[in-house]
């Protein structure tokens, strides 16, 4: 007797796997023909788990591929993510393996758009981006290599802190104020001052 069935859904949208005992699950119509299946296959308990295993290795790497898309991530952010869609830690780590491989998700390439998207959003020094990415999972010495790469150019350096002069405003603030402010946001008084200096020629 097989342990399971595909069977048809009631609305006639997808098939379900279904056991003699216990509970069934969906399987999206592609994934059906993709991986060699067909109505009323009957299936051994080995398929029907390694079948499952299958589907849910391939709504991860949907749901990862989809928020790549949007932006960079971590691969802690991934993780976490889709730790949140109930998929098995396995599962997750089988499939960021496979991106990494693949090139589609890299903790560097996140790491130096993450500096470059909240440099040019509010301007911050190298301490406090330290700490966001390693908020994010990013490891020590990937996170150092991004941050010295984008602060070794000075040029880049002034303008954001420029910028982030603007942003404090520079004509309701006076010069300790501002040099407080750029503090706080983590820049050394060596790059304020040689961006302020800069400025006010």
């Amino acid at each position: 007797m097989a342990f399971a069935t595909i069977r048809r859904g009631a609305t006639g949208n997808g098939f379900f796997a279904v056991p003699q005992e216990g509970s069934s699950f969906f399987i999206p119509t592609p994934q059906l023909s993709l991986l060699g299946l067909q109505e009323g296959q009957e299936l051994t308990e080995v398929q029907f788990l390694t079948l499952q295993d299958r589907l849910a290795a391939m709504r991860c790497r949907a749901k990862a591929l989809a928020a790549l898309a949007t932006r960079e991530h971590s691969r802690f952010e991934l993780h976490t993510k889709l730790g949140q869609k109930e998929f098995s830690k396995a599962v997750i780590v089988q499939e960021l393996d496979r991106l990494e491989e693949e090139g589609l998700l890299n903790d560097s390439r996140f790491a130096r758009a993450f500096i470059e998207a909240r440099q040019r959003r509010n301007p911050e020094g190298r301490i406090i981006l330290q700490a966001r990415l390693a908020e994010r999972g990013v490891a020590r010495e990937v996170l150092a290599e991004a941050i010295e790469q984008w602060f070794s150019d000075e040029e880049a350096v002034d303008s954001a802190i420029q910028l982030a002069v603007r942003k404090i405003g520079r004509r309701h603030a006076d010069d300790e104020r501002i040099l407080m402010e750029l503090r706080k946001r983590g820049f050394t008084l060596t790059e304020i001052r040689r961006a302020l200096a800069k400025e006010d020629r």
